[in-house]
């Protein structure tokens, strides 16, 4: 017998109401929401209306929770969970779980990718979307850093092996992404902001490639033009060759000019898309709304040169423990062009005057013109305590 109706209507998943597929997203962590909205056009819209962020958003990740935690009671959880603000939308959170033992603390975000320390103070890179992992030489490759039974020794101090990772790295930079073509260098300022040191990819050693003086201290690094450019304390900015056959060699570009500590709050090096290589510099300002003022200057030959803030256009800059990154504003909805959005790094030298501060921690905009911060993601009062020298966000963009 024939059906005389025709063949039969399969129901599509397409076809689900939009309140059904919202309610499937507040049930899903960040990576799982990506896959979602990746399905078809009726779930993407669905996620772009629930705020799942774009792949060239920048977004905020916060492990505020987790520092509290250690910071508190000592205690590290088997697994952590951090949270994802889009800095338009900071009452709407996804959140991202890691492996166990892997995330004890973040030392930096580049192309996508975070650098964390693991349980055992061992650097790891780690894709927060896919959770590839591609795990670094071991801390001992330092050559201050002794295993011993229940941690190490650093010069003459013990750490146990969870905790020495929170004094010992301050920033770490990837010069591209490992899912590009594999050829990429992690660059990592450690041992209090006196040395940095670098590997490729595929290498099993850690290689020293500068260590300060007492009188000075590494604030920042970046990648420009295939090199990497650091940049200290007293603002002397060096170029990197890591190629050379007698091993890294180091060229540099600004002479450095010690200032009172308290005159500089941090330092930052940014590659613009039109080829510059920008400093942004923090510092105490008593006129300033906020007490503070961002200055930007460009890095020539003949030394830093200010500039003027409209420099940006419609950019906006992305600093903190992250690689530095001045983006347009044309494809980032509700992203401010001229304004800086800022999270605290580490920073150190100038502690007891940031504690002074109602306006330096968390995650913040900075907009030019007013000079004055606007916050993005707030922090709690124990946070407030230690962000000086634990930060807790970082910016970082999706890589699939």
């Amino acid at each position: 017998m024939f059906d005389m109706a025709g063949p039969s209507t399969s129901p599509s998943w397409s076809d689900l109401p939009i309140d059904i597929l919202l309610s499937i997203l507040q049930c899903l962590e960040l990576p799982q929401a990506l896959a979602f909205a990746s399905v078809c056009t009726a779930w993407r819209v669905a996620a772009t209306t629930a705020g799942v962020p774009g792949s060239c958003t920048p977004c905020i990740m916060s492990w505020g929770n987790h520092l509290e935690e250690m910071q508190l009671h000592r205690r590290y959880s088997s697994a952590v969970t951090c949270n994802l603000y889009h800095p338009v939308d900071v009452d709407k959170s996804y959140g991202v779980s890691f492996p166990k033992v892997c995330f004890l603390v973040c030392c930096g975000a580049s192309h996508g990718w975070l650098i964390l320390a693991n349980d055992i103070s061992n650097l790891v890179l780690c894709n927060p979307v896919t959770m590839a992992m591609i795990p670094l030489p071991p801390v001992t490759d330092f050559t201050d850093v002794k295993a011993v039974c229940g941690g190490y020794h650093r010069g003459t101090s013990f750490y146990e092996a969870k905790r020495l990772a929170i004094w010992f790295y301050q920033k770490a930079v990837l010069s591209c992404s490992p899912s590009k073509d594999g050829a990429y260098v992690v660059m990592v300022i450690h041992d209090d902001s006196a040395c940095i040191s670098f590997v490729k990819a595929g290498q099993s050693k850690w290689q020293v490639a500068s260590t300060l003086s007492r009188s000075d201290r590494y604030l920042d690094c970046a990648y420009h033009k295939g090199r990497f450019y650091t940049v200290t304390l007293n603002g002397m900015v060096e170029k990197w060759n890591l190629d050379g056959a007698n091993g890294p060699t180091r060229e540099v570009v600004v002479v450095a000019r010690p200032l009172p500590v308290e005159c500089i709050l941090a330092r930052h090096l940014v590659s613009t898309p039109w080829g510059d290589l920008l400093q942004v510099r923090a510092k105490p300002a008593v006129k300033y709304p906020d007490g503070i003022a961002f200055e930007i200057y460009k890095v020539d030959p003949d030394g830093c040169n200010v500039v003027q803030e409209n420099v940006l256009g419609d950019h906006a800059l992305f600093l903190g423990l992250n690689h530095s990154a001045c983006l347009h504003t044309k494809n980032l909805p509700g992203i401010r062009r001229h304004c800086i959005y800022f999270s605290a790094p580490v920073i150190t030298h100038a502690f007891d005057f940031l504690l002074q501060l109602r306006v330096w921690g968390g995650a913040r905009t900075y907009d030019l013109e007013r000079r004055r911060f606007e916050r993005v993601v707030p922090f709690s009062d124990t946070k407030k305590l230690v962000y000086g020298i634990c930060p807790s966000e970082v910016w970082i963009t999706q890589n699939l």
